[in-house]
């Protein structure tokens, strides 16, 4: 039951977003997508999961093959065997002729024959020396493995269009910024243009707006030349053509939230994080195979039983007869084979063990640089929010004193570029904060929880 608690979130994520009504795919790209539905779409493409699903299948079907071992087998077989024509020459007389004799034959042709042999068998595995329920525990533990490998591969998918999703909205934010500054900045150049008409400004003035219009037109093919880019690959996640890609939500840190204490974290990374749970599997079929390698000398038995009948002129079993074989397969001894199997098998089990130690530090390690990375990505969202109203003040006070011919060009276009870089970090520090909460919760193996309590997809 433990087990399938562990494993549980990820299925239940799958769950709840699969059962979720969303528009179809052609609709939704011209109406826009949403985070949830983006997750969705990549859940159902099938180039995401599909090999992981085939091994969860896999393994189910090997699980089956498994369990049939611990019954019994019944064949049947018939055999036509067919003999002939063919010549035999028989001996004669012999006859003296001469100094000598002669000898006579005949040549005899036998017509062709043919013969049945005709059976009905069945074979039970009597004592396997317990290698029939080791073989049942180690592929059930496959499953199981297979199933935790598939959650893995879900939640790193799941982590991907988050960050794509987000990735797209951010540089789509610095195109709409850059040409946002191009415009501010052109109807600046023709105002500059104007007052040098007028004489109230210098050709130093209209070469500095000039260059300053031209960075910003560089910005702007950079940044759209991004945004196709973060659209090729949000839409090869989705199964989505990137020319018709359209989002719909800007999603956030719902108010209030506050980082869980990070002793609870560790213990929630501990009994969550699908990786450790992967290995406490291979540790577990580790600790199978010792067992059953520790059987080497443990002999075999099996019962074959067969009803057929043989050389009969027809394919049936009307003078069968029954016969019974017990087969026992004792292997004596092995040079030492089986004891180097048992040290083999004990080795690799310390091996598994020390990686679940190792990993479950570097998870741990994981965990509190990920807590850092968000107090760390909260407080600069804090301070570039800061720094945009300053600008934002700074840039209203020199364009009024611009106006008014107590400000130069240049402190005008210092604060226009200050201004501007404020508002392009705000955006980079509000995606990057949303970013790195997503990256807490997934080192904590709780995806589904920062959707559904975390994320607000406004």
């Amino acid at each position: 039951m433990r087990k399938m608690r562990k494993t549980g979130g990820f299925y239940l994520l799958l769950v709840l977003l699969l059962v979720m009504t969303w528009p179809g795919g052609t609709a939704a790209a011209v109406e826009g997508i949403t985070l949830r539905e983006a997750i969705e779409l990549a859940l159902a493409n099938p180039n995401n999961l599909g090999a992981a699903q085939r091994a969860v299948d896999e393994a189910a079907a090997k699980k089956a093959q498994a369990a049939a071992g611990r019954w019994p087998t019944i064949s049947f077989n018939t055999q036509y065997t067919k003999i002939g024509p063919y010549t035999v020459e028989m001996p004669g007389m012999s006859f003296p002729v001469g100094m000598g004799t002669v000898e006579t034959s005949t040549v005899e042709k036998v017509e062709a024959s043919g013969s049945y042999s005709t059976s009905l068998s069945l074979q039970l595995p009597l004592y396997m020396g317990g290698k029939l329920n080791s073989a049942v525990k180690l592929a059930g533990y496959g499953v199981e493995s297979a199933g935790l490998s598939y959650a893995l591969e879900t939640e790193n998918l799941i982590q991907q269009v988050i960050q794509a999703y987000i990735g797209f909205l951010k540089v789509d934010r610095m195109w709409a910024l850059s040409l946002e500054q191009i415009k501010i900045l052109k109807e600046h150049l023709r105002l500059v243009e104007t007052n040098l008409r007028l004489g109230y400004a210098a050709k130093t003035d209209l070469l500095a707006t000039q260059i300053q219009l031209t960075q910003a037109e560089l910005a702007a093919v950079k940044a759209e030349h991004g945004r196709k880019m973060a659209a090729e690959h949000l839409g090869n996640l989705l199964g989505v053509d990137p020319a018709a890609l359209v989002l719909s939500s800007e999603p956030r840190i719902k108010a209030g939230f506050t980082l869980p204490a990070l002793e609870l974290a560790l213990q929630q990374a501990e009994a969550e994080r699908p990786e450790l749970q992967s290995l406490a599997v291979a540790i577990r079929m580790a600790e199978e195979n010792l067992k059953l390698s520790k059987g080497y000398w443990k002999p075999s038995l099996a019962l074959i039983g067969t009803y057929g009948t043989q050389n009969q002129s027809s394919p049936t079993l009307e003078d069968a007869v029954w016969t019974y074989t017990l087969n026992l397969d004792w292997r004596l001894w092995s040079g030492g084979a089986g004891r180097a199997e048992v040290e083999a098998a004990a080795a690799n089990l310390h091996k598994l063990q020390h990686t679940w130690a190792q990993s479950k530090e570097l998870i741990a390690l994981e965990v509190r640089q990920n807590f850092l990375a968000v107090a760390e990505a909260g407080r600069v969202r804090e301070l570039t929010a800061l720094i945009r109203r300053q600008a934002e003040e700074n840039y209203e006070l020199i364009k009024a004193k611009y106006e008014l011919g107590a400000a130069t060009n240049l402190e005008l276009l210092t604060a226009q570029t200050t201004l501007n870089s404020a508002l392009n970090d705000q955006v980079t520090a509000e995606y990057d904060y949303y970013l790195a909460v997503a990256a807490f919760y997934k080192t904590l193996g709780q995806t589904a929880q920062f959707l559904q309590e975390v994320s607000e997809d406004a």
